[in-house]
């Protein structure tokens, strides 16, 4: 499934801001997965600004098993949080510089849509 957005500048920030939104639970549970992987392939990566995803995924094809469902799992959630949040972020964060855009959802977290909310919350829970 292919996530097409409105606006590019949506797609900059649901890419990078939204992701990192709900990150923690995310990396958590892919790092719980993936933690012989990471061990064996990424072991002199440090952690932050995605650099661990990144490294699994020059690896995709030697991870093991549990690893692949583990990020399949992060990656389809994520695709559901940014579909429910794509008109919140084009509506509250368009204008947010580079790298903001995650303060900037969480500053205007009252007024985001209940189908965003909900996403977040269950992408949160489901990790």
């Amino acid at each position: 499934m292919t996530v097409r957005f409105k606006h590019p500048v949506v797609t900059l920030l649901a890419a990078g801001a939204l992701a990192v939104f709900a990150t923690g639970a995310l990396a958590q549970n892919a790092q719980q997965a993936c933690a012989g992987d990471i061990k064996t392939y990424c072991a002199g990566v440090s952690q932050g600004e995605g650099r661990i995803a990144q490294c699994l995924r020059a690896h995709k094809d030697q991870l093991s098993a549990g690893c692949q469902r583990g990020m399949g799992q992060a990656t389809t959630l994520m695709k559901e949080v940014v579909q429910a949040c794509e008109d919140d972020v084009h509506r509250y964060c368009a204008g947010a510089a580079p790298g903001t855009a995650k303060e900037c959802l969480r500053a205007n977290f009252r007024e985001l849509s209940f189908g965003c909310k909900k996403e977040l919350f269950e992408a949160k829970k489901g990790m």
